[in-house]
């Protein structure tokens, strides 16, 4: 009996270690595809919110990775607003651990739409907590530095028919146009209401409908948006 009893504990770590085994290495055989995945899916996004392709006609990979290399370039600059050489590539640089950093430290990313050579819009990683979740999508700016040429919402936990609706296009939309900068020159963002914007509204510019039953989440949009663009301020008043 005792010799059974040890004879099963060794059949069982044997089966565990060897389920282990396989899953080290399902693992690591799907790390290259699952980080391409990623790297389109960002690609994507950046290419959705300055309005190269739209998602309605389900762009194939190939498609992706075309438009995006035709048509975007990807520069960092720092704090300051000042373009520097980063040791890693732009696609590397994480906006999220970059937060982490002494403001001086940071790397900022943006990617730049150019027809015939010549810049038409910017377009910056934002992110930031929602209700549930963290929320990560893209702002793009037109060439003006200023109004709002569309933003995307990709990736969040937010709750489905309530605050997931950030990702519709129905709800994205309602951002088009409107300015980052008040008539003064300062940095006022663009904020979702509660409710629908009046068009006698004095910050009609500024303001975006928002979305019923999704207060906070609308909320958490507004702070990161505000605080992501903080960062590029430097950068969006030089230029």
């Amino acid at each position: 009996m005792q010799d059974n009893k040890y004879y099963s504990f060794i059949f069982m770590a044997l089966i565990a270690l060897i389920a282990a085994g396989l899953l080290s290495f399902a693992v690591m055989f799907l790390r290259p595809r699952q980080d391409l995945n990623e790297a389109v899916e960002k690609k994507k996004n950046v290419l959705l919110a300055v309005g190269i392709i739209d998602a309605k006609n389900k762009p194939s990979q190939d498609e992706i990775l075309k438009n995006f290399d035709k048509s975007i370039e990807a520069i960092v600059v720092n704090q300051k607003g000042d373009k520097v050489t980063p040791d890693l590539k732009v696609e590397e640089i994480d906006p999220e651990l970059e937060e982490n950093k002494p403001a001086s430290d940071q790397l900022l990313p943006i990617y730049l739409q150019k027809e015939n050579g010549k810049i038409v819009s910017y377009c910056l990683p934002i992110f930031g907590k929602g209700l549930w979740s963290t929320i990560y999508g893209y702002l793009a700016l037109e060439s003006d530095l200023n109004t709002i040429k569309g933003i995307t919402f990709y990736k969040n936990g937010e709750t489905p028919g309530l605050g997931a609706e950030i990702s519709q296009k129905w709800f994205t939309d309602n951002y088009k146009g409107k300015q980052i900068f008040d008539k003064s020159g300062k940095l006022v963002s663009a904020t979702i209401i509660k409710g629908k914007v009046e068009a006698s509204s004095s910050n009609v510019n500024h303001e975006v409908d928002g979305i019923s039953g999704a207060t906070k989440t609308c909320e958490g949009i507004n702070n990161f948006l505000i605080k992501d663009l903080k960062k590029y301020e430097a950068f969006l008043h030089n230029k």
